[in-house]
């Protein structure tokens, strides 16, 4: 029996302390105990309290978003930039040079064909603003989690449960009830 009432103490401990911690997802999803996504706005919201792990998480948000910007508006211009390249017609120049004897008449005629290679200066840019969002993408997740971090051992220093200790008779029993 002492060993049971122990082991619901304990449980009911560390479901206090579990109360309102968040977790990171993947794709910079932030879940909440109950294992729910919890919106962005309320988790700056909740992360109120905490300045440092706010600046962090808003850090680590404007992050995410510059790293979106860059790599979808790179495949984007690279895409563009190859289609529009492979569909249009190739830009072609000639000249002609003719030939004559000396009668006047021409004997032969000498026709020189060139062509230009199309422009590939956006695929090129497309190209770079790619590699440009690669250590972004990598890096946000970890400012992210590091403000996920500060903001749970926030509130386990700034949790303090008050149990409420009740005294409960009646005519055949006498109890203790404790509630957190």
């Amino acid at each position: 029996m002492k060993r049971n009432l122990t082991v619901l103490f304990l449980m009911l401990a560390f479901a206090g302390y579990s109360q309102g911690k968040l977790t990171y997802g993947s794709g910079g999803s932030v879940y909440n105990s109950e294992n729910q996504k919890v919106n962005t706005n309320l988790v700056r919201a909740l992360m109120d309290t905490n300045p440092e792990a706010l600046k962090l998480y808003n850090s680590g948000r404007s992050k995410k978003t510059w790293g979106n910007v860059l790599f979808y508006g790179g495949i984007g211009l690279v895409a563009t930039n190859l289609i529009v390249a492979m569909n249009s017609d190739n830009n072609y120049t000639s000249t002609s040079k003719t030939i004559y004897n000396n009668n006047g008449t021409p004997i032969v005629t000498v026709v020189s064909v060139s062509s230009e290679r199309s422009n590939m200066a956006l695929a090129v840019i497309g190209g770079a603003m790619l590699v440009a969002s690669i250590p972004i993408k990598i890096g946000y997740p970890k400012k992210i989690k590091a403000a996920l971090e500060k903001y749970n051992n926030g509130l386990a220093e700034t949790y303090k449960p008050e149990p409420k200790t009740t005294l409960i008779a009646s005519t055949n029993q006498i109890g203790l009830r404790i509630e957190f």
